[in-house]
């Protein structure tokens, strides 16, 4: 039997988030990239260009599968761009 590894806990202040670092946002249920800190507030974004702010106790830090699932969705967004040229 595999075990996983429970997700990391939610972010306790926005000061425990940097901008580019991945993480997990509970209430779209997706993993982004963090592109802006504004207080409370924080700004975050997904390959495909998908933009959205939240409060910041709804985020953790994503996991690693996480941050390879968001890696392999800008993989597959740059060749849907590339088709479209």
């Amino acid at each position: 039997m595999t075990r996983t590894a429970a997700p990391p806990e939610f972010y306790r202040s926005p000061e425990q988030i940097t901008m580019g670092s991945v993480v997990f946002d509970k209430d779209a249920d997706m993993v982004a990239v963090v592109r802006t800190v504004k207080g409370l507030m924080i700004g975050l974004e997904r390959p495909t260009g998908l933009a959205w702010e939240v409060a910041y106790g709804r985020l953790r830090p994503g996991t690693e599968r996480e941050t390879r699932q968001l890696q392999a969705l800008a993989k597959l967004q740059r060749a849907r761009m590339r088709g479209m040229s």
